[in-house]
């Protein structure tokens, strides 16, 4: 999959729990953290978590989970952003003898449940020193612990893709990154369908395309809500539109009268009046057009502006709008024409 067209960039994690004694310096950074107001808080939701970290104080024990990284994900925890303690130095990590401490999720402490930056742990024999403290990735972290580890608490090292092989060569690779062309997305995204359906029908994948199908099932019962109050609005609209049209019309009965009395023929009244719908509807479609443009293809567009979303601006629902609104200007002054004509020019001179 690396060597597939278009692939720019990939990356490799690997994972492996093992049950760690704690020196006296992380024990003690544990303790200070988790003090008694936090856990009652992380209790209120959280019962098994709460009572797990409370063990880990207690006995020292705690399940580290180390993972093997390279590519991808180690350049996305390593970015300067996400950095809690300490600094990155690519070369001195890839030589092994380093290793990154996950911080806890909530904002960086003066205290942190992790070893402190330059201690010293060692994990089944091997000695590393911490680099740095980095901020914890959902896309690292994610997927199901190992069997036999499910209890306790955890604390999670990074250390690079070769070392882990080194030290754990029966691992099997947990989770593959690729960063593909926007050209070749489609092209890849079928090789990934075609081996998922035919080779292991239980790998799980993460793309783009799953990400939006998961995004569209997820908000389809919002988007039905608002598809059916944008046909409420535009219903209230044209009916808006035409009770306007009518009761300018209606109100000016003796005016058409007055001008019929002095020449106007029927032909040009009614021609008159479909002119000044068609001139309303011209006039509202056009503020529409331009405030939708505006308001929609400008101002929601930099609103919206991210590298994880996409903006999809279309004029398609007002285009379906047009013709229903150059018909409705068309046919209501032709029907309170008619309507009109029904009462003599003189009858409508007489009304007050």
């Amino acid at each position: 999959m690396e060597s597939a067209r278009g692939v720019e960039v990939a990356g490799h994690q690997y994972s492996h729990t093992v049950s760690w004694q704690m020196d006296e310096g992380t024990r003690s950074n544990v303790s200070r953290y988790y003090t008694e107001d936090r856990l009652k808080e992380w209790e209120s939701y959280d019962a098994g978590g709460a009572e797990a970290a409370r063990n880990a104080i207690q006995t020292g024990k705690v399940n580290a989970v180390l993972y093997g990284v390279d590519g991808i994900p180690l350049d996305a925890l390593t970015q300067d952003y996400n950095m809690m303690a300490g600094s990155f130095d690519p070369q001195a990590f890839a030589a092994g003898d380093y290793i990154l401490a996950i911080g806890p999720a909530a904002e960086s402490t003066e205290v942190m449940p992790v070893p402190d930056v330059g201690s010293s742990v060692i994990i089944e024999g091997k000695s590393y020193q911490v680099m740095a403290v980095v901020e914890p990735i959902t896309s690292v972290e994610e997927g199901a612990p190992e069997m036999g580890f499910q209890d306790g608490m955890e604390m999670e090292f990074v250390i690079p893709s070769d070392t882990f092989q080194e030290q754990w060569p029966d691992n099997t690779l947990r989770k593959f990154f690729l960063n593909v062309k926007d050209s070749q997305v489609d092209q890849v995204q079928e090789m990934l369908d075609a081996y998922t359906e035919s080779v292991d029908t239980s790998l799980p994948v993460t793309s783009r395309k799953s990400m939006a199908e998961q995004y569209e099932a997820e908000t389809r019962s919002a988007a039905v809500m608002g598809n059916a109050i944008s046909v409420v609005i535009a219903l209230v609209g044209v009916l808006n539109f035409i009770n306007s049209m009518v009761t300018a019309i209606v109100s000016r009965k003796r005016e058409f009268a007055m001008i019929q009395s002095i020449g106007m023929t029927k032909k040009q009244l009614c021609r008159m009046l479909v002119y000044e719908g068609l001139f309303y509807a011209a006039l509202t479609l056009a503020v529409s057009y331009i405030v939708s443009a505006l308001a929609v293809g400008m101002v929601v567009r930099a609103m919206t502006a991210s590298e994880f979303s996409t903006f999809h601006f279309t004029l398609l629902p007002l285009g379906i709008c047009t013709p229903i609104l150059l018909v409705t200007a068309v046919l209501i002054p032709y029907l309170c024409f008619r309507n009109l004509e029904k009462q003599s020019v003189v009858e409508r001179l007489r009304i007050e």
